[in-house]
């Protein structure tokens, strides 16, 4: 009769060890989750913030470059035309180093996603 009531207290412990680890288990993945929706938000603002403080500082830059280039061909339009194919150039210089930047961006991000 003891050998019955040891297996069965051995059960009982291995069923209440298995349930202990799934509420762990649950929990982490809950705060693991938490984590990368923390992080995933915060690199989201932080890009929204500095995209739109660049593009507006852009914007700037290109009204003086077209103004100044106008003063230099003595001509607005000329400096306008100018300044548009600058940033068509650096369009162009992007659009070819692509790969480039979605291999370093994917390295980034993994260190942050995957090591932790």
């Amino acid at each position: 009769m003891s050998i019955i009531k040891s297996l069965d207290e051995t059960t009982s412990k291995a069923a209440k060890s298995g349930e202990d680890y799934v509420k762990k288990t649950q929990k982490y993945y809950e705060l693991k989750i938490f984590q990368q929706i923390s992080l995933l938000s915060s690199y989201i603002l932080k890009v929204a913030i500095i995209g739109s403080l660049c593009v507006l500082g852009l914007i700037f830059i290109a009204i003086a470059a077209a103004t100044a280039l106008g003063n230099y061909f003595n001509d607005r339009a000329l400096g306008h035309l100018s300044t548009g194919l600058i940033f068509f150039l650096m369009i162009i210089l992007i659009y070819f180093f692509r790969k480039y930047i979605d291999k370093f961006i994917i390295k980034k991000l993994s260190k942050t996603f995957f090591d932790k």
